[in-house]
């Protein structure tokens, strides 16, 4: 038995704002993500928000004090990006959820690389393969695939 047009229309309203809640849940869960990140030696911690902007700063122990000026801040600048990078990976996981069907899966291998760039060739390909997937399958034939 095929649903009529009134019946698909309130299933995909009715899907529309189960995802209206799902977005408001991820906006809610994505503004409390931070990234924390530690240097190798412990002398420097750093916490980020979810946006990647710095939101404290730790320099602890002593060892930092016997670093030369130039090293101290580029410790400071690898753990604030480790901190950034740890920050935008839970982001996209908490995201992953939102995505249409397929398309999370095809963003999976499209995350942000290590320096936080991402292949928006690949997002864009993931995206259009999904939009091409028929809206509703029922009553659909093999001819239609």
């Amino acid at each position: 038995m095929s649903q009529t047009f009134q019946e698909q229309m309130e299933a995909a309203l009715a899907d529309l704002r189960g995802q209206q809640t799902r977005i408001q849940e991820a906006s809610r869960q994505l503004a409390q993500i931070t990234g924390k990140a530690r240097s190798k030696d412990r002398a420097v911690e750093a916490v980020v928000d979810s946006q990647g902007k710095l939101t404290s700063l730790k320099l602890t122990g002593t060892a930092y004090r016997k670093l030369a000026p130039a090293e101290l801040a580029a410790r400071i600048v690898e753990t604030v990006r480790t901190a950034q990078d740890a920050a935008s990976q839970r982001a996209f996981e908490s995201l992953g959820g939102l995505m249409p069907t397929g398309l999370g899966s095809a963003l999976g291998a499209a995350a942000p690389a290590a320096d936080g760039s991402w292949d928006i060739d690949a997002m864009f390909d993931a995206a259009a393969r999904a939009v091409q997937e028929p809206l509703f399958t029922e009553g659909r034939t093999d001819d239609a695939s």
